[in-house]
């Protein structure tokens, strides 16, 4: 069980929306919202730690993606050098970002995987997110 707790305590994921639409849906955010986040192509940038809390917006996929990329740095900085990619429907994206990470930690991530729905229903396609874990607390 401290195990667990530890992994738990120790495990840090970001994750990049591509579009604001779903959160609207589920009702998380307003339409107004929505319209206007749509409009300036902002991309919210949230983590999960015990909740999913919202940490930053930037503006453009390509920003979202740098600051991913950003954040898979301070993973490595941690010795998180247990990490992975998560996506929805954008393989592509999720290969180059995996290509660029790589590159920091000089080695491939655990894992490269695609949301269920679950996950998908309230992010909607275009998700693309980047955690990772000590790898001694994997064992």
């Amino acid at each position: 069980m401290a195990r667990a707790q530890e992994a738990r305590a120790a495990t840090r994921i970001w994750f990049a929306l591509d579009t604001l639409e779903y959160l609207r849906r589920g009702g998380r955010i307003g339409a107004a919202q929505a319209f206007l986040g749509g409009a300036l192509r902002i991309k919210p940038i949230l983590t999960v730690d015990g909740i999913i809390t919202p940490i930053e917006r930037v503006r453009t996929s390509g920003r979202a993606f740098e600051r991913l990329v950003d954040y898979a740095r301070e993973l490595e900085e941690a010795g998180s050098d247990a990490w992975m990619i998560q996506h929805i429907q954008v393989p592509e994206r999720a290969a180059d970002l995996e290509a660029r990470v790589t590159e920091i930690f000089g080695h491939g991530p655990f894992c490269v995987s695609e949301c269920g729905p679950v996950v998908g229903v309230h992010c909607g396609p275009g998700l693309l997110g980047v955690g990772g874990i000590p790898a001694r607390l994997m064992a």
